[in-house]
């Protein structure tokens, strides 16, 4: 625990720092602004192949060895460090982050900081579109262990998203994850799920005039298999007045 809180230490007062990362972004009065942080080559080297390779570029040292970065958020990238420094998580995280951190633990290549970082949200409410993005990103970036742990905060409000119609609200993307979970943990029947799909699609208006939209609904369908289609291209299901009501 000593060495923890002392490289700790060393990070938040930039003792002995050799070099630094600057984190740009556009405040809320979309003004561009810049976050540093001074840190140490040795460190971020030996946590990530990639910080070598930005830490080996010419451009390090022309500028000033200074790390220039800008593809998450200052507060992302303080959690990111503060795990290379102590495994840790130390800071204030929320389930929101979660899209950038799993960016960062792919970019760099640290698949347990994400790991570390899922444990600590494990106990808190996760709101569905949350869980739903979450879903997206790790099957994306090929984390199980996200996707397990998604699939059990779903559990409980599977059956009221159906219910309540609030899946009605979703996009296709969201539909498309939500879907792929209720169909690999089985605990609604297909047939229910292929109803609320076909009653998605009416409330929607997924026909042949917007051809687009209609096409990325064909394929959330076929994650039940090749699916008949009537002649005005909705989705030929038995309609049962209590499929989707009483899941």
């Amino acid at each position: 625990m000593y060495c923890k809180l002392r490289r700790l230490d060393l990070l938040r007062k930039a003792q002995l720092a050799d070099c630094e990362l600057h984190v740009a972004y556009v405040d809320n009065s979309r003004k561009r602004c810049c976050r540093q942080f001074r840190c140490h080559k040795q460190m971020l080297i030996s946590a990530s192949q990639e910080f070598e390779r930005l830490i080996n570029a010419p451009e390090f040292e022309l500028n000033k060895r200074v790390i220039l970065v800008e593809d998450a958020s200052p507060d992302a990238y303080e959690a990111l460090l503060l795990y290379v420094y102590t495994y840790e998580i130390y800071s204030a995280i929320t389930v929101e982050m979660c899209a950038e951190l799993i960016h960062l633990a792919n970019r760099y290549d640290i698949p347990d900081f994400i790991d570390t970082y899922i444990n600590k949200l494990a106990t808190q409410d996760w709101p569905i579109g949350t869980v739903l993005k979450i879903f997206q990103l790790a099957n994306d970036f090929n984390r199980p262990s996200i996707m397990q742990l998604v699939g059990e905060k779903i559990v409980p409000v599977a059956t009221q998203v159906l219910s309540d119609n609030s899946f009605l609200g979703l996009n296709l993307s969201q539909l498309k994850a939500l879907m792929i979970i209720l169909k690999s943990l089985g605990s609604i029947p297909e047939q229910q799920l292929l109803c609320a799909l076909k009653k998605y699609q009416k409330c929607n208006k997924l026909n042949y005039g917007n051809m687009a939209c209609f096409q990325q609904f064909v394929g959330v369908v076929n994650i039940f298999g090749d699916m008949m289609f009537e002649a005005d291209g909705t989705l030929s299901v038995n309609d049962n007045a209590t499929a989707v009501d009483s899941v």
